[in-house]
């Protein structure tokens, strides 16, 4: 699988490193352009390239993982995702972390708006970075809350992370389920284990 990643801070790095140590293909970009991550070359699996956001925003899975404010002019680059998937692991701050309102709508409805024609999964914003590689302290499976109103999508996420060792569960559609996930819905910053029975 081909994954295209825009957003190379802390969450597009350890989401790159998740996927490619999986064995898929990661166009990872950021607004600075492919030429700005040159220097971190050593960082990442051989399966990481560094790309234009254009390319990674083509791929059948997008990885949206910019701030928030940014994330729906970002989207806006392509006119029609047509049925692609977005994976959505904003949380709603701002760069000094004061909480963006987005009521009526729940963050990823925002998300979805700006993401014409895809099918927007929202996931990994629960965890906090060091967790979202999947590994746990001793036995079990990370936990991978996630939510989407597409149910063919939503399976093929669960099968994309269940091989890196997460546990995906399915919290519903984006208006329950992500409601739940954003920032002050209470499934925020938590990470549990699900042991091997």
């Amino acid at each position: 699988m081909v994954i295209g990643i825009v957003g190379a801070g802390t969450v597009g790095t350890v989401l790159a490193q998740t996927f490619a140590r999986g064995g898929h293909q990661v166009l990872l970009s950021r607004h600075a352009g492919a030429a700005s991550l040159a220097t971190r070359r050593q960082e990442f699996d051989p399966n990481v390239r560094f790309v234009e956001v254009s390319e990674a925003l083509q791929q059948a899975i997008v990885v949206i993982a910019v701030p928030f404010e940014q994330a729906p002019q970002v989207l806006k680059q392509v006119d029609d995702y047509q049925q692609r998937v977005v994976i959505d692991v904003t949380n709603q701050f701002t760069a000094d972390f004061k909480k963006i309102k987005t009521a009526p709508l729940t963050g990823s409805e925002v998300i979805a708006a700006a993401a014409t024609n895809a099918r927007v999964i929202k996931a990994f914003n629960t965890l906090p970075p060091e967790f979202m590689d999947g590994h746990v302290m001793g036995p079990g499976r990370r936990v991978l809350f996630y939510a989407g109103d597409d149910v063919a999508a939503k399976k093929d996420f669960a099968a994309l992370v269940r091989p890196l060792n997460f546990r995906p569960v399915n919290l519903g559609k984006l208006r329950h389920g992500g409601s739940v996930m954003q920032v002050g819905g209470g499934l925020g910053n938590t990470h549990f284990v699900q042991l091997d029975e």
